[in-house]
């Protein structure tokens, strides 16, 4: 199974622009260069903060840029995204019996988890697994099927990173998920997004993949306290198959016009520039 991970689109009404940027030119090139290279894919996934401000006019912008892909969509709630403005524009979009944006997929090569951390009342942008919803996730992690890979899928990190402003707004009760887990089963593979960074490593066992922000990015900045550095890198989806014996993860930018060349070619090899 192949499919395509997005993260933190934060869409604006159409005509708007956020940090100096349109979401919706940055989402409408991935959309066409999926459309394009990945027609075997199985769906894709965007892992929360769909639109900045949770406002009605920016999903509905979203949902007319999304109408363009030809792969089926998961999407996510993350702490910018407001429930009920999303379900007007996305009313097909699953949710379980308490209302919460996520699910249990069953695939034939996978089984996907999506969570919702989404804390509509926080004072900040932290995350929150309620004791509903941790009820779900022990649901999904204890019924999927045990014959394949069990994917999970959250915006915000249960853990610190080291960037310094963004690690005070992840989840805020990390050892009430962990503790789900170890009673229940161990998820293959972690995705989430919120940092806007490509980050990956193993969080008690668990490998992991924070995907790079669609939209504005967060600097890379160890050391800066008080507020969260950003910066206009360019963007890129994730490319994940899961194979018998792997999990593979391709990081592709799809707005890169640069010079394409083979590093065979003794010509291109010794050219100054291109």
């Amino acid at each position: 199974m192949k499919f395509v991970v997005l993260t933190d689109t934060h869409f604006v009404a159409r005509g708007r622009r956020i940090y100096g940027l349109d979401p919706a030119e940055r989402l409408s090139a991935a959309v066409a260069r999926i459309n394009r290279e990945h027609p075997d894919i199985a769906f894709v996934i965007v892992t929360g903060d769909l639109a900045h401000w949770g406002e009605e006019p920016a999903y509905d912008n979203l949902a007319s840029v999304l109408a363009g892909l030809r792969a089926p969509t998961m999407l996510m709630m993350g702490n910018h995204d407001k429930r009920e403005a999303f379900a007007k524009f996305f009313p097909g979009v699953p949710r379980d019996a308490n209302g919460f944006v996520q699910t249990m997929q069953v695939f034939e090569a996978a089984t996907i988890v999506t969570l919702d951390t989404l804390n509509e009342a926080a004072p900040d942008h932290s995350g929150l697994l309620c004791d509903a919803r941790l009820a779900f996730l022990e649901h999904a992690l204890a019924e999927a099927p045990a014959d394949r890979p069990l994917l999970l899928f959250q915006h915000h990190p249960p853990f610190d990173t080291g960037l310094r402003y963004m690690d005070t707004i992840r989840l805020a009760n990390p050892d009430a998920e962990w503790e789900v887990i170890a009673r229940t089963r161990t998820p293959d593979y972690l995705f989430m997004g919120h940092l806007h960074r490509p980050i990956s490593g193993v969080w008690r066992g668990i490998p992991y993949h924070i995907q790079r922000g669609l939209a504005h990015q967060v600097a890379f900045d160890l050391v800066a306290e008080g507020h969260i550095p950003g910066s206009h890198e360019p963007p890129d989806y994730a490319h994940v198959s899961v194979e018998a014996d792997r999990i593979v993860i391709h990081q592709c930018s799809f707005m890169y016009d640069g010079p394409l060349f083979s590093l065979h070619d003794s010509v291109a090899l010794h050219r100054v520039s291109f």
